[in-house]
């Protein structure tokens, strides 16, 4: 790869993270370079601690409208991102750079319709001509053999990209897999016959895990995301996720106390297991016969139970971020790997699936089989997929 610079970038909530990857063939992998640099936006001074988005229903108005009106302190925080963004790829490129430069970008948010902009975030500003903007400080910077960044992706699916392509990707060597990871949010994507397949390609018949309600009053997303985890840990103390992050108090840390025994620590862990099974058992059903009994946060979203990939099964099932690093620990298997096991592995057997499908999750003693859910072996899969995807549409144009 002598002849161009690949860099991914992963723009989360609060920073921006960037590395290096290099190109290995026969057969065709990709590898997450050191070091990994992250700048938080906090670090610029544009940064705004106080920033409040607009109400989401202006939000989305004005995505559907296709016209996003920025607001003065959207436009300062924006600023404080696309310099910390350039700040961070700078230090990864450093100077008198004579190769091409392909950088991959991923943003949490709705994109606008070219895709190169956030039309819509929870949690930040919206900043509808981001990679115009990034170009010309790189540019400025005096990055000239820079390529157009063609796209901002979906964090989401570079996880599976990176899965997928990385040299220690979980999806490598499969035909079909299903990744879930747990950040502050939650991360679905899925490989179908060989290939990514984007949830917002499926929402006919399959739901994101953050639309899902795992009971009449809490999502999946309640249950299993860092956030969830750790709100649901501050109800039973008596705590604040203000105070838990004052405190440095997260799932590891919650997971820690599970192995002293405390109370509230066992009775999180013990449903964030069941809701992971719970979780795990609806994809496997929906992928193999549908599942328009779904009930989602919108109670007017349904799915349809026919699909193209009816009767497929996954062969793998891939646990990243924080929750792979949890599910990879040996001494809390007890809490985790062990009891997601046991009770996936009963509710396959006990349902109503075809008897064909069973045996492909199920040992011959009824038990999940010891391959099927493994942890993800990269730390940072979202980079190394943004990084993979501006490659792949290089090589195409």
């Amino acid at each position: 790869m002598d002849e161009i610079v690949l860099i991914g970038v992963d723009g989360g909530a609060s920073k921006v993270l960037v590395h290096k990857v290099d190109i290995l063939i026969n057969p065709m992998r990709f590898v997450a370079l050191k070091p990994f640099i992250e700048v938080g936006y906090n670090t610029s001074d544009s940064f705004n601690p106080k920033f409040n988005p607009i109400v989401l229903t202006r939000q989305l108005k004005e995505h559907n409208g296709g016209k996003v009106e920025q607001t003065k302190q959207e436009l300062e925080q924006e600023a404080a991102i696309l310099e910390s963004f350039t700040r961070a790829i700078r230090t990864i490129l450093g100077k008198n750079v004579a190769q091409e430069v392909l950088i991959g970008v991923g943003l949490p948010g709705l994109k606008t319709k070219d895709k190169r902009g956030i039309s819509a975030m929870a949690n930040g500003p919206r900043m509808p001509k981001f990679l115009n903007k990034l170009e010309k400080l790189l540019h400025k910077e005096g990055y000239k053999t820079l390529n157009p960044i063609h796209v901002i992706g979906s964090d989401a699916d570079y996880c599976g990209l990176g899965e997928q392509w990385g040299d220690e990707g979980g999806m490598r060597g499969v035909g079909s897999a299903y990744y879930f990871g747990v950040g502050t949010g939650i991360a679905d994507a899925m490989l179908l016959k060989g290939k990514n397949v984007p949830f917002d390609a499926c929402k006919s018949w399959i739901g994101k895990t953050w639309e899902m309600m795992a009971n009449e009053e809490e999502s999946y997303e309640d249950l299993l995301s860092a956030k969830g985890i750790q709100t649901h840990y501050g109800k039973l103390t008596e705590q604040t996720r203000e105070d838990l992050d004052l405190a440095e108090i997260f799932p590891w840390q919650i997971y820690e106390k599970a192995l002293l025994g405390e109370e509230a620590a066992l009775q999180v862990t013990e449903k964030t297991a069941l809701a992971l099974s719970e979780l795990l058992f609806h994809r496997i059903q929906t992928l193999a016969v549908g599942a328009p009994e779904t009930i989602f946060r919108d109670a007017a979203r349904t799915l349809e139970q026919d699909h193209e990939y009816l009767g497929n099964v996954f062969e793998r099932i891939v646990i990243g971020q924080r929750l792979g690093d949890i599910w990879e620990f040996k001494k809390f298997t007890p809490f985790l790997l062990d009891p997601v096991n046991e009770k996936l592995g009963r509710l396959i057997h006990s349902s109503a699936l075809p008897a064909e499908i069973k045996s492909r999750y199920l040992t011959k003693t009824n038990r999940l089989r010891d391959d099927l859910i493994l942890n993800s072996e990269l730390r940072h899969a979202p980079a190394l997929g943004a990084a993979v995807d501006a490659y792949l549409e290089w090589i195409e144009q």
